[in-house]
């Protein structure tokens, strides 16, 4: 397993991922406190205008860590979301 290092504005919605994947099944009102403080941070996170598409991509990540394809998808999404393009002037 390699290390993964997550964008500073994905801090909160890895930290409420751990408890929800570590709840019991019949701790019902703790798994939903955690989706709605991982709606809540979704909501922040759009509005200061972060992609959709990224957010979406991480929790689908954070669901289920070990899933490959859901790694590879979030990290390919964030490496297009940070390149640049170049202008040159002639």
């Amino acid at each position: 397993m390699q290390f993964i290092k997550y964008p500073s504005w994905a801090d909160m919605i890895v930290y409420h991922y751990w408890p929800l994947r570590n709840a019991r099944s019949f701790d019902t009102a703790r798994i939903r406190k955690q989706y709605r403080l991982i709606e809540k941070e979704k909501k922040r996170l759009h509005e200061a205008g972060v992609d959709g598409e990224l957010v979406r991509l991480l929790c689908r990540h954070m669901v289920n860590p070990r899933n490959p394809l859901a790694a590879q998808r979030f990290h390919i999404a964030l490496l297009k979301s940070q390149q640049t393009s170049f202008e040159f002037v002639v």
